[in-house]
């Protein structure tokens, strides 16, 4: 049986024991680099070319990606997701490339006329940004 104060001292041991634990190093953050972070949001612009698109045509989708005034070039993800408003089963998925100064293209095509809803996904320093857009496919 521990005396009564035994237990107050276990107790104040193993708090400083977890509090000196947590405190100790040098605040590695799982690896990340968090003196080249910034808490400025990124911009995501989304847009296509030819603006008014036609069955079978191919459609360049475009994004760019930009953070303050600086262009993102080092996005993780860069998604084109287009898929038809009646029937969500059709839809085109495409990844974006790199092109430079922040900017990024996918090719893709639609077969049916219709309206379309444009997804962009883009993933880059730790933030996500969905931007939506109406496109309507004319025949």
């Amino acid at each position: 049986m521990l005396r009564p104060f035994a237990k107050w001292d276990l107790l104040f041991l193993v708090l400083a024991g977890a509090l000196i634990g947590c405190s100790s190093g040098r605040n590695n953050h799982s690896g990340m680099n968090m003196s080249e972070m910034s808490m400025e949001p990124i911009k995501v612009e989304l847009y296509w070319s030819p603006p008014e698109a036609v069955v079978t045509q191919e459609i360049t989708f475009k994004a760019r990606v930009t953070q303050g005034s600086e262009p993102v070039d080092d996005a993780k993800e860069v998604r084109f997701e287009v898929v038809n408003n009646t029937d969500a089963s059709k839809k085109l998925k495409l990844t974006g490339t790199p092109v430079g100064q922040g900017n990024y293209t996918a090719k893709g095509m639609l077969a049916e006329a219709g309206s379309y809803s444009v997804t962009l996904h883009v993933t880059a320093r730790t933030q996500h940004s969905m931007p939506t857009k109406s496109l309507t496919v004319k025949r």
